[in-house]
């Protein structure tokens, strides 16, 4: 029996799209690899860290966390700043915001965003200070959320309070 050429080509479009798929896949998991910033010096975390009024840790093992979407390290929090040593998982358009309270999932911090405070954007995958805006009162937070924000996707937090 000859060789159907419309079952080769059906085999060659959804080769290729596959192919296409595992390569955009790939994409968005290393642009932000070849586009991340530096990180904070150790000089700079120890700055904040010395006037910290708060600590917290972030772990790998939280329920809203898997193998691609984590963070692990210790958190300093001062009055003005808030520095994080450890590393984070890779990716694209990640935030990071002040909670209310402490959340290990998506959708905890789902039910708590409107009432979070986004104060900055993450660009470098280990150590990072944040400044905080003028007028915010760590205080008045109990934790830290890293969010991709351009996929809904929790990545990591950190209870301080």
């Amino acid at each position: 029996m000859p060789p159907n050429p419309l079952r080769k080509s059906a085999i060659l479009v959804l080769t290729h799209l596959a192919a296409l798929a595992v390569g955009f896949a790939a994409g968005i998991y290393v642009l932000p690899i070849l586009t991340e910033q530096a990180g904070a010096s150790a000089e700079q975390v120890q700055a904040v860290s010395q006037q910290a009024r708060y600590t917290g840790t972030f772990r790998k093992d939280l329920a809203g966390s898997d193998a691609l979407h984590w963070a692990s390290g210790r958190l300093h929090v001062s009055p003005q700043a808030l520095a994080f040593e450890g590393s984070v998982a890779p990716g694209p358009d990640y935030r990071i915001y002040l909670a209310p309270e402490f959340v290990d999932n998506k959708e905890a911090f789902l039910r708590i965003k409107d009432r979070s405070l986004q104060v900055g954007e993450l660009k470098t995958f280990g150590n990072f200070t944040v400044a905080l805006p003028a007028g915010v009162d760590p205080a008045r937070y109990g934790a830290v959320v890293i969010w991709c924000e351009r996929f809904g996707q929790f990545i990591g937090a950190a209870g301080y309070r």
